[in-house]
């Protein structure tokens, strides 16, 4: 009898590795994720769950890709990516993760305000205790406003942004492509102050929608770092503020919103329009739901 292929699916086996991946960032590490477990969401027993694993099993049918998705509660768009190939198991994963917050509230603003009030001594300004608003404001318009002066001064005008035209902006960064590299996206500081320096390796010779955002992020961190005159509105301001403001920075950056109204008028709305602006500005369909749904926010 011939033996069957390992791996002849090589797809439907990194489906595998997000799904087991996935339950095991919903359950934030307090359960332990067996193979069975994943196998148990579509009804598979303990063989089929092996075959699918090893990628012998292909996994393609749209019902069965609806269910995963349901159950992982997640866009079956992303399922039906990473069943096609057409998104690997780094990207799929930083999209099941999300982008981050682009602004305080919710569950976030509850964790910080009881860090603040059983620690108030630690949350100072220049040695001054600071009251919960002044601390934890994200100053969003300034962020627009720091975004606004890199499109203007680098002549941008239209979707998508050149990441590598945004970079020439600033001497101290600098961006290298690598093809063997441990993780995605890996990066190195080096110097204090104006001297500060950044060097950003990437793996892969394209940088795809997440990479795209985590340079955005990076350049964001780097002007805070540097003490550059775009960052003066940021000093001291807490790290997990920064966090935030450096989510709204990428998000603003790679979808600006003058940009953002234009297009929309032009797109075809009777087609779906979370997938025509994504492919318009190079981000992928999650980040465009974030980003759009803080544009109705704040119409900026």
């Amino acid at each position: 009898m011939k033996k069957t292929e390992e791996n002849r699916y090589p797809h439907s086996a990194t489906l595998f590795r997000f799904c087991k991946e996935a339950l095991e960032i919903r359950y934030e590490g307090n359960v332990k994720v067996i193979d069975q477990d994943v196998g148990a969401i579509l009804g598979y027993d303990p063989a089929d769950c092996s075959h699918w694993k090893k990628g012998k099993k292909n996994i393609r049918a749209l019902s069965t890709l609806r269910g995963l998705a349901e159950h992982l509660n997640v866009d079956e768009r992303l399922i039906i990516d990473i069943a096609s190939g057409a998104v690997g198991l780094d990207e799929a994963i930083f999209e099941y993760r999300g982008y981050g917050a682009f602004g305080i509230s919710g569950r976030h603003m509850e964790n910080l305000k009881k860090e603040y009030f059983k620690n108030p001594g630690r949350w100072q300004i220049d040695g001054t205790p600071a009251s919960f608003e002044t601390l934890f404001d994200v100053k969003r318009p300034a962020v627009v406003k720091t975004v606004r002066a890199i499109v203007e001064q680098g002549r941008f005008t239209e979707a998508p942004i050149y990441i590598p035209e945004v970079l020439q902006m600033f001497p101290g960064i600098s961006i290298v492509a690598e093809k063997v590299l441990e993780k995605p996206f890996i990066v190195d500081y080096s110097g204090e102050g104006s001297g500060t320096k950044l060097t950003i390796r990437h793996r892969a010779s394209d940088s795809r929608s997440f990479i795209r955002f985590l340079i955005a992020k990076e350049i964001f961190n780097w002007l805070v770092r540097s003490g550059h005159a775009l960052a003066a509105p940021f000093a001291s301001i807490p790290a997990e503020v920064l966090d935030i403001q450096g989510n709204a920075f990428a998000g603003l950056l790679l979808v600006p919103g003058e940009f953002m109204r234009r297009e929309v008028e032009r797109i075809d709305s009777s087609l779906d329009i979370v997938q025509q602006l994504a492919s318009t500005f190079w981000v992928s369909k999650a980040l465009m739901n974030q980003r759009l749904r803080d544009y109705m926010e704040n119409l900026t």
